[in-house]
């Protein structure tokens, strides 16, 4: 079985280990060492990255005891090789690893609830307890984490025999026996865990919770810590600066200058309406004498426009009115009659383009790809007349 040198110090970051086999797969090489300061993926912890020998490691995995790494190259089998952990990766998984522990500790003694999810992902960490956890508790909830990070509170492992692992109260998804390595972060939590970690929670920097969700009866939140609670903030700042320069406001002020910019907004789409509907009905007014079958083509109406216009045109006919808008790709329409079957000539159009369309005897809409002209004339030799 591989040594796990990465149990005796989480913060060394080079080693020299002897291969013992190296096997091409499909995925590379499978590199197994005597011992290694790799952590393999586990416990919801992605695997270390770095090199062995000048080859990259790109994963690493746990089988039978023994410590798989991922290697993009070869290695001689018998050769003592220097590895290198990549540190920024490491230190990373162990702000955020610890940060959770702090975090999931003070939730389930809050809520008498468990963890029962857990996954560090490359962008967010994601947490599952299985009880409801009220929004308006997550401010009160991120500032506790975050006392246990301003109190530098100090993060221990240690092996309990027998005995002091049944007296002892810690967190765990399943019932273990045997070795098992327990991690504590003071009185915020206390827990088994296979994963690397900080020694003090100041290293962890800060715990911002960035997302929360119902999730199969219980709640599902998303964590950010260390650097990568910092980047998003970083980010969160200079979009709040850049929105707040573009209304000529203060940051604190962003929020009430756009909840006044959506009252504008709908004034304006309220007055927009007006005037289009004014638009539609000079339109209509245009058309001739007598005109029974009308075809309007109209560029940048939305569905609704379509409808209005075609509902209006044949209310003033009588008849069948078609209205065409451009798309992206051909065109959109929507076909209202007051005598004939409107159905009858989307299978019509089927035949002559590339049309896509139905809907009821009175009014039918769809899609249609080709040539302008083209479909003016077809309509044209089913006696419609082209509105100005």
């Amino acid at each position: 079985m591989t040594e796990k040198l990465y149990y005796k110090n989480a913060y060394d970051t080079e080693f020299k280990g002897r291969v013992r086999s190296c096997e091409k797969r499909k995925e590379g090489y499978h590199i197994i060492l005597d011992q290694t300061l790799f952590y393999p993926e586990g416990g919801g912890q992605p695997g270390d990255k770095g090199t062995l020998g000048g080859v990259s490691v790109l994963d690493v995995h746990e089988k039978n005891g023994e410590i798989i790494h991922y290697g993009d190259g070869p290695l001689e089998v018998g050769l003592e090789v220097v590895g290198e952990i990549n540190w920024e990766h490491r230190f990373d998984l162990m702000q955020n690893h610890s940060g959770e522990h702090i975090f999931s500790g003070i939730i389930c003694k809050q809520y008498g609830c468990d963890n029962v999810g857990f996954h560090m992902g490359r962008a967010r960490i994601t947490i599952d307890f299985n009880t409801q956890i009220p929004g308006e508790d997550l401010p009160w909830l991120e500032e506790q984490a975050n006392q246990a990070i301003w109190q530098n509170t100090p993060i221990s492992i240690f092996y309990p025999d027998e005995k002091e692992l049944e007296a002892l109260e810690y967190r765990s998804k399943i019932e273990l026996t045997g070795e098992v390595r327990i991690v504590t972060a003071g009185e915020y939590d206390c827990c088994a865990c296979c994963g690397t970690h900080v020694k003090l929670a100041g290293e962890i920097g800060m715990i911002k919770i960035v997302g929360t969700q119902n999730y199969k009866g219980g709640t599902r939140l998303e964590l950010l810590c260390g650097k990568r609670a910092l980047d998003y903030y970083q980010r969160i700042h200079q979009a709040a600066n850049e929105v707040g320069r573009a209304l000529s406001v203060q940051e604190e002020q962003i929020g009430t200058a756009v909840q006044k910019l959506l009252k504008e907004k709908d004034t304006y789409i309220q007055e927009l309406k007006k005037w289009k509907w004014e638009a539609f009905l000079g339109r209509i007014q245009r058309l001739p004498e007598n005109t029974e079958n009308v075809l309007i083509m109209e560029d940048g109406l939305g569905g609704k426009d379509l409808t209005a216009l075609a509902d209006l045109a044949a209310e003033k006919t009588c008849g069948r009115a078609m209205v065409f808008t451009p798309t992206e790709a051909g065109f959109a329409f929507v076909l209202v009659s007051r005598k004939k079957d409107a159905r009858e000539i989307v299978e019509e159009l089927k035949k002559s383009f590339d049309c896509k369309g139905g809907g009821k005897e009175e009014s039918v809409q769809g899609k249609l790809n080709g040539d302008k002209a083209e479909i003016i004339e077809f309509f044209k030799e089913k006696e419609f007349v082209l509105a100005k």
